[in-house]
């Protein structure tokens, strides 16, 4: 398969560039608002490392700059966005990506 082949078989691969620019400008907003939400959240008592790694999870997994193929780190392995980046999300819109076999 070659590279246009791929990029035909791509789900943006037919929109505009005024659609792309709109999608853009779409994502920096949600962001942006992300950033703003986590800035103004009040510091707690100090937590475990586990809620702080489930925490860092969420914040992972609600990432609004997420689009279907991005990859993600978590504390349970690297997985890969599978759902529809318009809606909210669910653990069913991540995949575990499997590590390579590594011989003995």
């Amino acid at each position: 398969m070659n590279c246009l082949e791929e990029l035909e078989g791509f789900p943006d691969s037919t929109l505009t560039a005024d659609q792309w620019q709109q999608r853009v400008l779409d994502a920096r907003r949600l962001s942006e608002e992300y950033v703003a939400k986590a800035r103004t959240r009040s510091a707690g008592p100090p937590s475990s490392d586990q809620e702080d790694a489930e925490a860092a999870d969420q914040r992972a997994m609600n990432d609004p700059s997420l689009q279907r193929g991005d990859m993600i780190v978590t504390s349970k392995g690297l997985f890969v966005f599978t759902g529809d980046d318009r809606k909210e999300r669910t653990p069913a819109d991540f995949s575990p990506v499997l590590e390579p076999h590594r011989p003995p």
